[in-house]
């Protein structure tokens, strides 16, 4: 591939988006990323009709009142009179019904109140959840950055390689074996730095798949303010407590059981009586041959109880049903506790070696710029050439960008194990928020 054409490749992969283009930090992504999710939606949306369940399943156990009316025309024709006789007929009446005893109404008011309560656990693990990949995609992009600088570095050292092993066999001190292994490695060097620009390309298409912006500028991260502190809560057994009292997912677990526990009752429920208080009033007029004009007033006062007596076995299959389902749920329970479990035991051991790893690259960091410096120096006295000088600038970017990845995977796992244990809130965003350069993104 010439190099023109490279060129103009990575020029293409450069303007994409570009129309759309804006400025972001980390608090602006959060809250575009919390009105944009579509996730999110669904989970606030689920909530909602949940909420509204728990008011249709109330509304069995207050009264029902119904009124009717109606009026009509009828015509008789009796072999005992002449012709056909014509009379109307208006009736109206006004019914109330209060349900005094039924376990499966009951059972189902608590059964919605439970469903409610999980959908919003729910919601809650969904939101902590894009808290947590909206920070995660933020610095996928800052780490993507430094792979574009990186790779322009190495771009400039192979080029410079080649330059100089022209030069050799120009002058006779090289040779074509040489030139050619320049000539490749700055071939793979360049289609590289095309892998890099479309690594970056593609992580601000994910930042925007969760903001709706496309930002081509973002506010890096500053080392200085970055605390390197170990989990706190320090004791991992503390953490562990945290996550039973606090993790959504958990939350939304025991909910599963309390929903499936309902519906046991609930079909228990329906093979026990029920019994309802009916009160109404009813008044109607009508006419005959005999009688015209005659009015009825009736009141009544009643229990109603009703007794299931045979339903085929549906309600003895519906119970062992639900029993099953409690054994399920109590299942489910337990994987998402040895899960919470798992997740908190490898973030925090994340955490503590990502402190480690952040400063063994800190050193690692300060040798390259020493050495560096030496290389630079080495050239003023004609034992480095600038081949060298770039070479040395390309591991110090190297060094810089495996530091700048482990700090990020400090954070990402700090947040991953609040989000864990249920402790993750927006007060986190503005905590690394406030670990970003000020200014302009």
């Amino acid at each position: 591939m010439t190099k023109p054409l490279m060129l103009l490749m990575l020029s293409v992969l450069c303007g994409l988006g570009s129309a759309s283009a804006e400025s972001l930090d980390l608090r602006g992504a959060w809250e575009q990323a919390r009105s944009y999710d579509a996730r999110l939606r669904v989970a606030e949306a689920e909530y909602a009709m949940q909420q509204e369940e728990i008011a249709k399943a109330r509304a069995a156990l207050r009264p029902n009142i119904q009124a009717q009316s109606s009026r009509g025309r009828n015509s008789t024709r009796s072999s005992s009179l002449a012709g056909t006789s014509y009379y109307n007929t208006e009736s109206s009446s006004i019914t109330l019904k209060q349900s005094l005893f039924n376990l499966g109404s009951a059972a189902s008011y608590k059964q919605a109140k439970a469903i409610a309560a999980k959908s919003g656990e729910i919601l809650r693990n969904e939101s902590n959840d894009l808290m947590v990949r909206t920070v995660e995609a933020y610095f996928n992009v800052l780490y993507a950055e430094e792979g574009v600088e990186v790779s322009r570095a190495r771009v400039a050292a192979a080029a410079e390689r080649l330059k100089q092993a022209r030069r050799a066999l120009k002058n006779g001190l090289g040779t074509v074996t040489a030139v050619d292994e320049a000539e490749a490695r700055y071939d793979s060097v360049v289609a590289d730095e095309i892998e890099a620009r479309n690594s970056d390309e593609f992580n601000r298409r994910e930042l925007e798949r969760l903001t709706g912006i496309y930002a081509r500028e973002l506010r890096p991260l500053s080392a200085g303010l970055l605390p390197l502190d170990d989990p706190d809560p320090v004791d991992v057994d503390v953490w562990l407590a945290l996550a039973m009292e606090k993790s959504p997912e958990i939350g939304a677990a025991e909910e599963g059981m309390n929903i499936a526990r309902r519906e046991l009752e609930k079909n228990r429920g329906a093979a026990y009586p029920s019994l309802d208080l009916v009160a109404g009033r009813s008044y109607s007029v009508s006419e005959t041959s005999y009688t015209i004009d005659r009015a009825y007033d009736t009141y009544s006062l009643m229990l109603q109880l009703k007794v299931p007596m045979y339903t085929g076995g549906y309600i003895s299959a519906s119970v062992r049903q639900a029993r099953v389902g409690c054994v399920k749920a109590e299942e489910e329970f337990s994987w998402y506790e040895r899960q919470v479990v798992a997740d908190i035991r490898r973030y925090y051991h994340a955490v503590l070696n990502a402190v480690l790893q952040v400063r063994a690259y800190e050193k690692a960091v300060i040798s390259r710029e020493t050495a560096c410096r030496s290389t630079k120096k080495g050239v003023q006295a004609g034992l480095s050439t600038r081949v060298d000088v770039l070479e040395s600038r390309v591991k110090l970017l190297t060094s810089r960008q495996d530091l700048a990845k482990a700090r990020y995977q400090y954070i990402i796992n700090l947040l991953m194990l609040k989000k864990a244990s249920g402790l993750v809130s927006e007060s986190d965003i503005d905590e690394i928020q406030s670990w970003l350069k000020s200014g302009e993104a």
